[in-house]
């Protein structure tokens, strides 16, 4: 009986530490989903259409160290020849 007891405590305390859905909703042209231990670490992801038809999305990771884009495609990355140059030479 002590066993079957303490199996389940375990089982109760692997479900209560296993990252859950925070937020997880999708409207016409927009969703949002984020997963993690509120107020400690998150991680998630949110997307949307515009109005000229383009898919737009935004990964990101939120923890002790704040709120950090993973990946994204809706900031253009510069071409290599407009990167900014290291002026600590002059």
């Amino acid at each position: 009986m002590k066993v079957l007891v303490i199996i389940a405590l375990c089982l109760v305390a692997l479900a209560a530490a296993r990252p859950s859905d925070i937020v997880d909703f999708e409207l016409d042209n927009q969703e949002q989903e984020q997963e993690g231990q509120p107020g400690r670490a998150v991680e998630g992801e949110y997307s949307w259409v515009a109005p000229d038809g383009n898919e737009y999305y935004v990964k990101y990771v939120a923890d002790h160290n704040g709120y950090r884009i993973v990946d994204d495609n809706v900031v253009p990355e510069a071409p290599e020849n407009e990167q900014p140059e290291d002026n600590d030479d002059k």
